[in-house]
């Protein structure tokens, strides 16, 4: 019924105001196979609107629940969490980028049977945790030249 409702673009801000996301990322745990997948078309959908998307990323079991789906899902229910994954950490701005952990799942995923757009999303996780690693280890050699030429300076 929810997937219903979200096909409709107005309504998915009125899904996103009655607090379905939410609900949906909390009843995660009990769903499985269409129901879940469904779940997971509704959740991407609301996730179109930018206080979806917002409210999903703020939510402590989002992440954990994502990876958990994609782990357990196949077909389109894989690429909807992917997809998921992917608005959290790509489309965040300033938001941490996908831990060690997300990457792991995410290769995984695409190890197995996954469609084309799962795959694209997929990569783009791993590309971000990718841009993160070399942003730090960029900022890491920065302050060790910072440090090495304080203590040439000093001798």
């Amino acid at each position: 019924m929810l997937l219903a409702l979200c096909l409709a673009e107005g309504n998915r801000h009125v899904a996103v105001e009655a607090g379905a996301v939410a609900e949906v990322v909390e009843a995660m745990p009990e769903m499985e196979g269409a129901v879940a997948e469904r779940a997971l078309a509704a959740l991407e959908l609301m996730c179109t609107v930018a206080e979806g998307a917002a409210e999903l990323r703020a939510h402590a079991l989002s992440v954990p629940m994502m990876v958990s789906m994609m782990e357990n899902m196949v077909g389109r229910g894989k690429e909807c969490a992917i997809s998921i994954l992917a608005v959290i950490f790509i489309g965040a701005g300033e938001q941490a980028p996908p831990s060690e952990e997300v990457a792991r799942a995410v290769v995984l995923a695409l190890q197995g049977d996954c469609s084309a757009r799962g795959r694209r999303k997929g990569a783009q996780l791993l590309k971000a945790l990718q841009d993160e690693e070399e942003e730090e280890e960029e900022e890491d050699n920065g302050k060790l030249e910072l440090l090495t030429q304080g203590q040439e300076g000093g001798d």
